[in-house]
């Protein structure tokens, strides 16, 4: 059993899932390992706390209401409880440790300094009822209440695009193996067959296997089309006044990632998978937005009032779901940037930029772009250098390389 801990061992908990590596880093550095044999009380109900427990190791029995519910923590020794003993304060129930245990204790204070910082307002989700505040905070409050218990409703990554991801990271797997997870869906394979035989991703040669399509591909390549081929299940509501919304969600953000990923392909540093991707989760965010407003009928009755949440809230969900799905921090950026249209950052250009210009082209020649301030007047078409290749408001990629996006946008809607 380690004597510290490491941030890798916090990061699936909750809510701790929520923070980035370097939350993480600092969390785990200030940690502390405690030790308790049988039969102790370890939680009483009632009492404050200034730490947030963990089970490391062993069993704890919690004890409800009045005695009569029963529940235990702990996987033994066979890893880390992700719930903890208890996010409430004071402890609402009484805990005793059925075996030896041991538990990892973090400061509540410092876990609820940096939650706030990426849900700045999470603060003050105690402090509203839910019959006050304007329908859009409420729903915001509700959100972050549920991801606070476990409870929030986030979409979850295609089932094959999670075990393509797990051995695509396994050092012993390789093409045959991939391929092998690949085939047991074969609307998924014959994406990955398309995508290796389209312009945009692969040369001259033509790949008429599934595993030479992944081999032609590469691993990395196929990892991050995978994710795009399944994301239209994440683009699911139940409810009739919103699945419009929904739909028109998904179809913009094929548009986006089909012009982020032909754009790619003229600029340097960039790939166009990612660029594929990045288009894609671009708007994540508002996934659970648009399945949460069917609860408020103000929301679902009325499009402006929908679109002020949305326009709100989009970009910390968005990160939130990203975090819980160990995206890379480039593209938490994206989300968390895709509305700020004067951003401004030193260095290279990055994918948060190329997000930016896509969106803006894909409005290009439409009524909604005089929504949107002009492309030519964006920090980020200078950082990308769109001048240099002729690609301007007047002079859109749209208009140059129509056929192209279009042909990626089909790889995406099948």
């Amino acid at each position: 059993m380690p004597a510290t801990i490491s941030p890798d061992m916090l990061e699936g908990l909750i809510p701790l899932r929520e923070l980035d590596k370097a939350a993480l880093a600092v969390l785990a550095a200030e940690a502390e390992i405690e030790e308790h044999p049988a039969k102790t009380l370890l939680a009483r109900r009632g009492a404050s706390d200034r730490r947030i427990r963990y089970v490391l190791s062993g069993e704890v029995l919690v004890l409800e209401d009045d005695g009569t519910r029963r529940s235990l923590i702990g996987m033994g020794n066979a890893g880390i409880a992700q719930q903890p003993l208890g996010l409430e304060d004071p402890y609402p129930f009484n805990a005793i440790s059925c075996t030896e245990v041991k538990l990892i204790c973090l400061s509540r204070q410092q876990i609820q300094e940096r939650l706030q910082a990426i849900l700045p307002r999470a603060s003050q989700v105690d402090e509203v009822g839910e019959a006050d505040g304007a329908v859009g905070d409420r729903l915001f409050y509700r959100l972050i209440q549920d991801l606070m218990q476990d409870r929030l409703a986030l979409p979850s990554m295609p089932d094959i695009a999670l075990r393509v991801r797990q051995a695509v990271n396994d050092p012993a797997a390789g093409a045959p193996e991939v391929a092998r997870i690949i085939q047991a869906d074969p609307v998924v394979a014959a994406r990955i067959i398309q995508a290796a035989n389209s312009a945009i991703f692969a040369g001259k040669k033509v790949a008429d296997t599934l595993n030479a399509a992944v081999v032609r591909l590469g691993l990395k390549s196929v990892r991050e089309i995978i994710v795009a081929a399944t994301m239209r299940e994440v683009f699911q509501t139940k409810h009739r006044l919103l699945s419009w919304r929904m739909a028109e969600l998904w179809t913009q953000s094929t548009l986006v990632a089909a012009i982020s990923a032909v754009l790619s392909r003229r600029l340097d540093g960039f790939n166009p998978e990612r660029a594929l991707l990045a288009g894609l989760i671009h708007d994540i965010g508002v996934v659970p937005i648009l399945a949460y407003a069917h609860d408020y009928d103000e929301l679902a009755r009325d499009a402006a009032l929908l679109d002020n949440t949305i326009a709100a809230y989009r970009g910390q969900i968005g990160a939130m779901i990203l975090r819980r799905w160990n995206f890379p921090d480039e593209l938490i950026t994206v989300v968390l940037e895709a509305e700020n249209w004067q951003r401004v950052q030193e260095g290279k250009a990055d994918y948060a930029d190329l997000i930016l210009a896509s969106r803006l082209q894909s409005y290009s020649g439409t009524e909604a772009s005089r929504n949107y301030p002009s492309l030519d007047d964006l920090p980020a078409y200078a950082r990308l250098g769109l001048g240099e290749l002729g690609i301007s408001e007047r002079a859109p990629i749209l208009a140059e390389a129509n056929e192209e996006i279009a042909a990626v946008q089909r790889l995406l809607v099948g």
